[in-house]
């Protein structure tokens, strides 16, 4: 059976986040993601504060987690992480369990 990835299959709500990489700053300070392939990926603070919340929690658990400190409606709160996590996915820097 292939593997699907975000696009194809989706972000379920029992989906499983897992942060990959480290984080590190460029000679500017500007905040970046780094995956295991050495690639870094310049992002801001809110995408590093994402990104450290991504220990195994279920993307359920996410959008609440961002639901308490945003005053946006889940709705939009759903596809704006769906469409960050598919991205970091593509860069590496966070797995995806389906």
């Amino acid at each position: 059976m292939p593997v699907r990835n975000a696009e194809d299959k989706g972000i379920g709500s029992n989906s499983i986040i897992l942060r990959r990489g480290f984080v590190s700053n460029d000679l500017d300070g500007t905040p970046l993601l780094i995956n295991f392939k050495g690639e870094g990926f310049r992002v801001s603070d809110t995408a590093v504060s994402l990104w450290n919340m991504c220990n195994g929690i279920s993307f359920q658990d996410l959008v609440y987690e961002v639901l308490s400190i945003s005053s946006d409606k889940e709705s939009g709160v759903r596809e704006s992480l769906r469409t960050m996590l598919t991205q970091m996915n593509k860069a590496s820097i966070i797995k995806i369990r389906y």
